[in-house]
């Protein structure tokens, strides 16, 4: 699946509303659809705009996730865990976005962003610019199962459960998968540790 930079963002308003199944327009899933929308693409931008650097080329990617969402709705809806497959839909998007082109400078919003979100945990860490730099880098480094929950659990501040049915996955492995993240992060840093300041559980 791939996401036509030239063309403009397909529309997505109008397409869970001409969503068929069965042969019989599904105007109810449209409402559903709309708040979907509403709840999850906050944490679909978070993971664009981390990996893609700019707002702009970020919100587009978004907008690709949710007319393909719009499109086949009826179906979505079908899966345990909506939210799962919409995440999975989402790294599909900006991984395509990532490889499609050339590396895009990061927005210094957008790395002032990613970096703010880490001052709890990396809190006395960061002493120089370069260091913010080492680990903005690292986070894009990381396995995608560990960078999908730094970026859920540290932009986004979302509960382990939350993340977990983001994910598909038990809270036994996201616990698992933020503990090997931070391991990874501390050794970029060439620290000991980078400690959960808001705790795990949180």
């Amino acid at each position: 699946m791939t996401i036509d930079r030239g063309a403009p963002a397909r529309g997505h308003r109008g397409g869970a509303a001409a969503a068929t199944l069965g042969g019989e327009t599904a105007q109810r899933p449209d409402l559903t659809y709309a708040a979907f929308c509403a709840t999850h693409q906050p944490a679909w931008y978070a993971l664009a705009l981390t990996r893609i650097g700019n707002r702009a080329d970020a919100v587009l990617a978004v907008e690709a996730v949710k007319g393909d969402l719009a499109r086949c709705w009826p179906q979505v809806l079908r899966f345990e865990e909506p939210a799962a497959y919409a995440w999975r839909l989402a790294n599909r998007h900006v991984a395509d976005w990532v490889s499609g082109g050339e590396p895009a400078a990061v927005e210094a919003v957008t790395f002032e962003a990613v970096i703010g979100a880490f001052k709890q945990v990396a809190d006395g860490l960061l002493h120089s610019e370069a260091d913010e730099v080492r680990l903005y880098a690292a986070i894009l480094e990381l396995p995608d199962r560990q960078r999908d929950v730094v970026i859920l659990r540290y932009l986004l501040g979302l509960h382990v459960k939350v993340i977990g049915a983001y994910l598909g996955r038990p809270v036994a492995t996201v616990h698992s998968n933020l503990r090997h993240a931070r391991e990874r992060l501390a050794r970029r840093l060439g620290v000991r540790e980078l400690p959960d300041r808001g705790g795990e559980s949180a």
